[in-house]
């Protein structure tokens, strides 16, 4: 839905469907009983029981299993985050996925760990038009916190969807960002680069950034949602991006990502594999 905003500019309003996996907490500390056991403990209402196993970490990160030594040790207390179109044939939603292994005593603990995480489920045409905005709100909103075992049961299960207006952006704008940061900057151009040569190439190609070329995990992804708006309507790759920090693993397709105990001083430009 498109809104005219007081000052003329155009927004949009994003919807984003939510499901969390891990385990009930309770206290101020938030701590998890030695027996509880793994579940989903939130899913938004326009979601099915269906879709758990469709968005399930692994499933998400292509991978078997989820396991701690497959996170960045950089990026352990807030976890690894993944967004790209859901792998189901021909799908209509883009996922985005903050996944963390946390102690069972609370977040100062030392006790087991497990596994938490979050999913924020929007429109695929919405990543594709908004993919900076999407990429920020995610940045600020999306983390992995548990659900609390005195929380109402079937509220938590017919959670509402969480609802943003996101502004429509001038292509201009974002040239003029892309021009300051080509010259300022070492992400810029390896990043168009890489997906000006998957485009061409159609092979599988991760670009891996490191805490040489970006600060932190929100600065990352504010240069990554630039570069992906930016891309023209015609792009023919756009549904096998992926967009992945503090995960040691790359999904197939074209995968951008931080790693940010990656150090890579003595090269002048991110990894690509």
């Amino acid at each position: 839905m498109r809104i005219a905003a007081p000052n003329g500019d155009e927004t949009a309003e994003i919807s984003l469907e939510r499901l969390h996996y891990g385990k009930l907490a309770f206290g101020a500390t938030l701590r998890v009983p030695a027996t509880a056991g793994y579940g989903v403990t939130l899913r938004s209402c326009n979601l099915q029981p269906a879709d758990d196993r469709l968005l399930s970490p692994p499933r998400l990160m292509a991978l078997r299993r989820f396991e701690p030594d497959l996170v960045d040790p950089a990026s352990r207390r807030r976890g690894s985050f993944i967004a790209r179109v859901a792998p189901e044939p021909n799908s209509r939603r883009a996922i985005f996925l903050r996944a963390r292994f946390r102690p069972e005593d609370g977040e100062s603990g030392h006790g087991r760990l497990y596994q938490q995480s979050a999913v924020w489920s929007a429109s695929a045409a919405d990543w594709r038009r908004h993919p900076a905005a999407l990429l920020a709100m995610a940045d600020a909103e999306l983390d992995a916190q548990p659900d609390l075992v005195t929380e109402d049961e079937a509220t938590r299960y017919n959670a509402a969807p969480a609802r943003y207006l996101v502004r429509f952006i001038d292509p201009r704008d974002v040239w003029s960002a892309l021009e300051d940061a080509l010259g300022a900057t070492r992400w810029a151009t390896p990043t168009l680069e890489f997906l000006a040569r998957g485009a061409e190439t159609g092979q599988d190609a991760t670009l891996t950034f490191g805490a040489d070329h970006f600060a932190s995990e929100t600065e990352f992804l504010g240069a990554v949602g630039l570069a992906l708006q930016f891309l023209p309507a015609s792009y023919p790759r756009w549904r096998e991006i992926s967009v992945v920090s503090g995960l040691l693993h790359a999904p197939q397709g074209l995968c951008l990502r931080y790693l940010p105990s990656l150090r890579a001083a003595a090269r002048a430009t991110p990894v690509a594999a």
